[in-house]
């Protein structure tokens, strides 16, 4: 059984975490010439697939003003391309260019390399562990999202 204490320590490294990973996000976005929302969206698109404004909007809760502002900065920089929606000819898709991205992978292969070696030092049911306890807090996380932007 836990104590206080230890839920206290891991709820704080969880919340430093966090931190450092926006502003790991926002060097990287600003590297890369980009807006740290700009290169959030990339990784929205990389997720969904290509997808309309309408629908980027919706899972990044931006206003479809901010997102078309967005993309038109991601399409001016070369990482997003438009075109238009086989099933509704009023509407466009947006995909991302991955060729464009390959900087800033580059930018995050240090990282991934980092995280792998520690990951690689768990046995199965460890990484599992923390799979699915990074699972369930993505899942408070935006549940918190969901109950706040009411």
């Amino acid at each position: 059984m836990s104590s206080e204490k230890e839920v206290f320590d891991l709820m704080w490294e969880v919340r430093k975490f966090t931190r450092s990973s926006v502003m790991l996000k926002h060097v990287i976005a600003q590297k890369a010439g980009l807006h740290v929302t700009d290169a959030e969206c990339i990784d929205f698109l990389m997720e969904m697939g290509p997808s309309t404004a309408g629908a980027l909007a919706k899972a990044t809760r931006l206003t479809t003003g901010a997102m078309t502002n967005v993309i038109d900065r991601l399409e001016r920089s070369g990482f997003v391309k438009r075109n238009p929606d086989p099933k509704d000819r009023r509407k466009v898709v947006v995909s991302y260019i991955p060729q464009k991205k390959a900087g800033m992978t580059a930018d995050y292969a240090s990282l991934a390399g980092e995280v792998q070696q520690l990951f690689m030092k768990y046995n199965l049911d460890e990484l599992n562990l923390f799979t699915t306890n990074m699972q369930a807090l993505t899942d408070i996380y935006i549940k918190q999202v969901d109950s706040l932007d009411k």
